[in-house]
Formats: structure tokens, sequence, C-alpha cells
């Protein structure tokens, strides 16, 4: 079996990241524990493949056990809303970036989490059960010679740094959050405002935020889906990615990013804000120089963006 290079060049993570759950030679649809390949050919090329193609590599960089991604990625043309006072509406376009707020920072105490602290007994359960069994059964070439009472204490170590693991995610996973809509919400208006009168929606898109942001593979974006926690957990990879079902009105989508070093509530990553920024709507309480107000804002920073009225403005007829 060739050894793996470890060699892993910018152009190959993004390659891999962009075409996560297919193979780029013949398309294969990855399932979960397929083995997935990551190299070049003889042309130096960098390749993701199925272990069909692999033939293909005259380098293997890394063979990855491949797992289903813990998110669904939207459609390109799905459209986004942030909605933001004004002040973090001129903070955005001053810092030329969008702000991910630290997980521990959000008022919801269950982000990150796996499940209900009542229903942890069975999720030790599973987990012990799962350390057991994976200590006692080694890859091959390996043996187990530990005691009964040896592989009981591992297993329990393991849970406890599971949990520890889970506490400490929280410190260093930074997350942006969107609405998925068409169209305007009412709901969300209210929700994500300090000061209604005084707030503004910004629309993109999936493709447009995902292009802003540099096609950085180490940003995911997708849905978080909601659960009934009476019923179900969030796997070890999915909790950040999981919330509770009476969220669900939110229809958030999610931008992710990692940072294992800083000590901040916040961090704001570079963004291109003339391909983020696709419209700007003005809450439907603002007063009419609002609108200029924006508009001006716009202009201090270069930016030539449409600005609407909320459409809950429009007036019926009876």
């Amino acid at each position: 079996m060739q050894e793996m290079t470890y060699r892993i060049t910018d152009e190959l993570m993004l390659l891999a990241f962009e075409n996560h759950d297919n193979c780029v030679s013949c398309g294969y649809d990855f399932k979960e524990g397929d083995t997935s390949y990551l190299g070049y050919n003889n042309s130096k090329k960098p390749l993701y493949v199925c272990n069909k193609c692999s033939n293909q590599l005259s380098e293997i960089a890394v063979r990855h056990y491949f797992s289903v991604r813990p998110y669904e990625i939207p459609q390109n043309d799905t459209k986004l809303w942030r909605y933001m006072d004004f002040t973090k509406y001129v903070s955005l376009l001053s810092k030329s970036g969008l702000y991910f707020a630290r997980a521990n920072t959000f008022e919801d105490t269950f982000e990150g989490a796996k499940g209900l602290k009542t229903n942890k007994k069975k999720w030790n359960e599973h987990y012990l059960s799962f350390f057991k069994t994976a200590i006692k059964t080694p890859p091959e070439g390996y043996k187990c010679d530990k005691s009964e009472k040896v592989i009981e204490e591992q297993a329990y170590k393991l849970l406890s740094d599971l949990e520890t693991g889970g506490e400490a995610s929280k410190k260093r996973t930074f997350i942006s959050c969107w609405h998925e809509n068409e169209h305007e919400s009412e709901a969300m208006w209210r929700l994500y405002s300090s000061y209604i009168e005084n707030t503004v929606a910004v629309r993109t898109t999936f493709k447009k935020l995902y292009l802003a942001l540099g096609r950085n593979p180490s940003i995911n974006i997708g849905r978080v889906r909601y659960l009934d926690l009476k019923k179900g957990y969030a796997g070890v990879n999915q909790s950040f990615w999981r919330k509770r079902k009476s969220f669900e009105h939110e229809k958030e989508v999610r931008a992710i990013i990692s940072d294992h070093k800083t000590t901040e509530l916040g961090i704001t990553i570079p963004c291109d804000l003339s391909m983020l920024i696709e419209e700007v709507f003005v809450s439907p309480s603002s007063p009419s120089w609002i609108t200029n107000l924006v508009n001006d804002v716009n202009n201090k920073y270069g930016l030539s963006i449409k600005i609407s009225s909320s459409e809950l403005n429009e007036e019926p007829f009876y």
C-alpha cells in the first residue's frame, strides 16, 4: 500500500472541500465509512477520488474515512438575510469584515449542547460501550492486552474528555448567523434589533456569502437542523449545527469557523462587501431620513448598493 505523504496544498484542500460528497474523477457519491483519497496525478494535478479511482494518484497525500457533513448546503441562489441595528451595519462597512461571535456568548444556553441533562445517562452509557469496544478491538496488526479494569478506566477517561472537549469547543467556535427566506420576515425585524426603527437587513445569497468570504475551506456554511431533544441527541460533530425545535422559526443558515488561539468574544473575518451585499432594506418603522443616512454611509465607504424601504410598508387596498 502506497504511503501517505501528508503534503496538503491550499488547492488540494479547496478541491476536497468544494467536492466533499463526490469523487472528482467518476462522480461517485461517497457513503459513510468509504475511503476517500487526496493526492496528485503524474502531472501534479490535485485529485480527490474514490477507492476505484485511486490508481490515478502517483502521490497519495492522505486517505480519509469519509463522513457525511453535519449540515446541509443550500442552493447557490438561496436568499439569506442578516438583520442588525444601524451601528452594527456601520461596523460591518468600516471593518470590511463579517463578525463571528464566540459560541458561549449566545443567549441560547443550549448553543453547542448534545442533549438534555435529564437524558445524559443514556448518552454516557452509549459512549462508554462505544469506547470499550474500540479499546478491545484495535486496528489490524495491534493487540489489546489490557485488563477489564484498565479498559473500564480508559473508557471513563475518554467519556470525561468528551464532555470537557464539548465545553471547550464553545470557546473556540465562532458563528455568523443568517436567516433563510425568499422574503422579509416581520418576526426577524423584531427578534434581531435592539431598536427596530434603526435597523437594516442585508440580503445576499449562499453563493455570494461563500465567495465574499474568499472560498475559505476553514469556514463551513450550512443549514441548522432543528431537533426534539426529548427524543434524540446532537452527534459529537453536530452540536453547533443543531438547535431545539422551538427555534425552528429562525430558519437559520450559519457560517462557522474554529479558532484555538483568540480569547476575544468574537472575530472579524475579511469579506468582500461589494460581493456580499446584494441589497439593503430599511426597517418598516424607520423614519425616512434613515434611508438617506444608510445611503450616505455606503457612499463614504465606496459601496454602490441598492437601498430599499421595507416591503412591509406597502399600502393595501380594500
